[in-house]
């Protein structure tokens, strides 16, 4: 396994580590108890962003 892989394998798991945060914080911004108090960050954006790059950085990887 070159160094190459392993940094892809590393920005992958990174990537996937956002995308399970995003998940969960999007959770709660539903979840709320104030409805006026809105956030202003877009988790599903972020989340989907995520997956799209760890999805590339585990494709790429593997064909290396």
């Amino acid at each position: 396994m070159s160094d190459t892989q392993d940094l892809l394998y590393v920005i992958a798991g990174a990537a996937l580590s956002v995308a399970i945060l995003a998940g969960w914080r999007e959770h709660r911004r539903r979840r709320r108890a104030d409805p006026d108090a809105v956030g202003w960050v877009d988790w599903t954006l972020v989340q989907v962003i995520a997956l799209i790059v760890a999805a590339i950085a585990g494709w790429v990887a593997l064909k290396a």
